[in-house]
């Protein structure tokens, strides 16, 4: 699923292709988003985008007039510019088209469009927190709004590995960069957040608006660059030397190979990260066990016969 940064990337591209042109057509597969065009696109044709920004996992879009789409990718959404008349296809769902560039929506569940404030209408974006890559620079990540979700009494039960999950905790983050940041941290992803320390709340709160501007900067890397030298060069260190796989994080889907700190193996395991009607839902979670003190179970042998 793409996170926070890739969503930013994303935004970025749209930003710098659509804001200032004018709304030739708008299309939309998606129920809502199609029934508002059916009623009001006639009032699009014409009118300015104004700017294209992103809000965790989200993407919102504002055109004049007071009309904003807002787009989650999910799984597998993406967007991308295309030539004017570009071939409609299966996966497409939705499709604005101005003066100046084409940019399509593909595979993404969600596209909506609407009049007022999406931060009001939109119902997942009314209880958003704090981004993590938040638009007035990297040292403006609302750590004291973080700090304070953190510590309400109904998540101190709750593992952090789980918590950092939760869009309305903190925005932006998903498996890969919650994976990172907690190894980052030396936390381990069961440890209850009731029993964080003050040096795991200001690690966190430090990590993750720094982590998620490396992984924007570097298009979703995590490590820095003398890092990524040590898992390119040295032997051992991915799963086949020469491949870009392997070389962009600390621990995400590194199962079985050697932790940048220790030498230890990282390992794998899923995680409980939300209940409700439907059941349990899991995650893998990556982590080195001795940097992050994780116990890991040892799995049970069958008895012979």
């Amino acid at each position: 699923m793409p996170e926070g940064p890739e969503v930013r990337r994303y935004a970025d591209m749209l930003e710098q292709a659509l804001a200032g042109t004018k709304v030739r057509a708008v299309t939309a597969r998606t129920r809502a988003a199609r029934a508002w065009l059916q009623e009001h696109g006639a009032q699009l044709v014409g009118r300015r985008v104004e700017r294209i920004c992103s809000r965790g996992k989200h993407l919102v879009g504002y055109i004049d007039g007071g009309i904003w789409f807002h787009s989650h990718l999910m799984m597998w959404g993406r967007w991308r510019i295309d030539a004017e008349g570009a071939e409609v296809d299966r996966r497409e769902r939705a499709r604005i088209v101005t003066d100046a560039a084409t940019a399509i929506l593909s595979s993404a569940p969600v596209f909506e469009i609407g009049q007022g404030d999406p931060f009001r209408k939109v119902e997942h974006l009314r209880t958003i927190g704090p981004d993590i890559l938040p638009y007035d620079g990297s040292d403006a990540f609302d750590a004291t709004a973080f700090r304070r979700a953190l510590r309400r009494p109904r998540l101190a039960a709750a593992a952090v590995g789980a918590a950092l999950l939760d869009q309305q905790l903190v925005a932006g983050i998903g498996n890969y960069l919650r994976s990172e940041i907690l190894y980052c941290c030396r936390i381990d992803p069961w440890k209850k957040i009731g029993d964080l320390d003050r040096k795991d709340f200001d690690c966190l709160a430090r990590t993750i608006p720094a982590l998620a501007r490396r992984a924007y900067e570097g298009a979703g890397t995590t490590v820095d660059a003398a890092e990524k030298g040590r898992l390119r060069d040295e032997p051992g260190m991915v799963y086949q030397a020469g491949r870009e796989y392997g070389t962009r994080h600390y621990v995400f889907r590194r199962t079985n190979l050697p932790c940048l700190r220790c030498g230890g193996i990282i390992r794998q395991q899923r995680q409980v990260t939300r209940a409700d009607e439907e059941g349990e839902h899991t995650r893998i979670t990556y982590f080195c066990a001795q940097c992050q003190g994780v116990e890991v179970p040892v799995a049970k042998r069958k008895a012979s016969d």
